[in-house]
């Protein structure tokens, strides 16, 4: 498969190499766009600075974490093919994470933070098992044989 295709495609297999090399390269990226936009990023309380970026987020930050999200959800779709999965699972991770980060931009939130918190923690705690799961269905290699999502990767 092409490499720069395996950042828009929806559709074929994906080997394990490839898969961790272009989540390694989204990260960069993003890593380097992000300090980029939020130069305070880089102070003595990086942390700090991260939770103040997401809650200040302009509309060109929501905009490019949006363009970063596109080729890693076709990177993990195909990985899902080359493990025989359908695309369809990866919503057991990306519903609940977009709905966790979404709550960081709602403004007056932290007013019902007490109210809701349980569902948060609850949340939290799906993320994480989905997340140890997604590492390990992810990482490892998928069947050599063909599946009704294409050839193997490691055949190309």
């Amino acid at each position: 498969m092409n490499a720069i295709r395996a950042f828009y495609s929806f559709s074929d297999r994906i080997g394990r190499r490839g898969f961790w090399a272009g989540i390694i390269t989204i990260f960069i990226f993003g890593s380097m766009a992000t300090v980029g936009l939020q130069p305070k990023i880089l102070s003595s309380d990086p942390f700090t600075a991260l939770l103040e970026n997401w809650r200040n987020m302009s509309a060109r930050q929501v905009l490019l974490y949006l363009a970063m999200l596109y080729p890693a959800m076709a990177l993990v779709t195909q990985r899902l093919h080359d493990r025989n999965k359908s695309g369809l699972v990866a919503a057991l991770f990306w519903a609940p994470a977009l709905l966790q980060a979404s709550t960081m931009l709602v403004p007056g939130l932290g007013s019902y933070m007490d109210t809701i918190m349980w569902g948060y923690d609850w949340l939290a705690v799906w993320l994480g098992g989905v997340s140890t799961w997604f590492f390990i269905e992810l990482g490892f290699y998928g069947p050599r044989d063909p599946n009704k999502y294409g050839t193997d990767p490691r055949e190309d």
